[in-house]
């Protein structure tokens, strides 16, 4: 995998119900564009990154998966397995990390950013951080995981799992929210 700038969390404006010109202009700005011209691009590179995102979303073949995700800017290395029905954020997807020989079983929620209303500012931030996969990991059926989290290299995300920080290396974690259950065999071997 190419080695590319470490990701940071990055504080973002809470959500707001805009006219559609700010709106675009607003998220045109976190993600770096500037300007009108800058607003037309970012909203065509949006069609392009949701085009991606649906082909991999809906396509059976798992290497087409792959290949839209890496499209849309996610780092994924080598070996990777992305099921059917991964959601890998729509809106921040240059901020997850998926190491080599990971496996996402399926019908996944991987989200990088939280943009709650402004209503909610004294409650909750709004933020996008990293999600970082480490290698060998495998993420069940159905786990959801949050914004900032770094899954460790060889664990498992038990089916239906809420992950809402980070996972040790060689560990199982289930639940709601997700807590370690046990160590794995591997947690002795050297990495």
């Amino acid at each position: 995998m190419p080695k590319k700038p470490p990701l940071k969390k990055i504080d973002l404006e809470y959500f707001r119900l805009d006219s559609t010109r700010r709106t675009l202009r607003r998220s045109a700005q976190q993600h770096g564009y500037k300007g009108k011209l800058g607003s037309i691009r970012f909203f065509l590179s949006s069609i392009n990154d949701y085009l991606l995102h649906m082909i991999a979303y809906f396509s059976p073949i798992p290497s087409l998966r792959v290949m839209c995700q890496r499209k849309r800017g996610v780092r994924i290395g080598k070996n990777v397995q992305i099921g059917p029905h991964v959601l890998i954020d729509t809106v921040f997807p240059n901020f997850i990390v998926i190491e080599e020989g990971v496996s996402l079983a399926g019908s996944n929620f991987i989200l990088a950013h939280n943009t709650p209303l402004e209503y909610h500012s004294d409650d909750f931030p709004s933020f996008v951080a990293p999600v970082v996969i480490k290698k060998n990991a495998w993420i069940t059926i159905g786990s959801y995981i949050l914004p900032g989290v770094t899954i460790g290299e060889g664990s498992v995300v038990g089916a239906g799992a809420v992950v809402i920080e980070d996972v040790p290396p060689h560990s199982f974690v289930g639940g709601i929210p997700a807590k370690e259950i046990r160590k794995l065999a591997h947690s002795n071997d050297e990495s």
